[in-house]
């Protein structure tokens, strides 16, 4: 869902964040709770159907950090990465 002001709302915390441009089959979340992150399709099927429960925000955040590590690349979420 993309608002007029060109923001999308984080598909795990639901607040305001840019991107929502696919790269492939992710789509780029940069969210000022969440950290910036890919999220591969097949998980925003999941979470959007109610199939996967939303995770908890302190967790997928740390779960983006690690992904991350070092890299200057935004991680990809997976479906088994929130235990789907």
């Amino acid at each position: 869902m993309t608002s007029d002001l060109g923001y999308v709302l984080c598909p795990v915390c639901g607040y305001p964040a840019r991107g929502g441009h696919a790269v492939g089959d992710a789509t780029i979340y940069i969210c000022p709770h969440c950290g910036g992150y890919r999220l591969a399709g097949t998980a925003i099927t999941l979470l959007e159907n109610g199939t996967l429960p939303k995770p908890d925000v302190e967790r997928f955040r740390d779960l983006v950090r690690r992904k991350r590590g070092d890299s200057t690349q935004y991680p990809t979420i997976m479906p088994g990465d929130l235990g789907g």
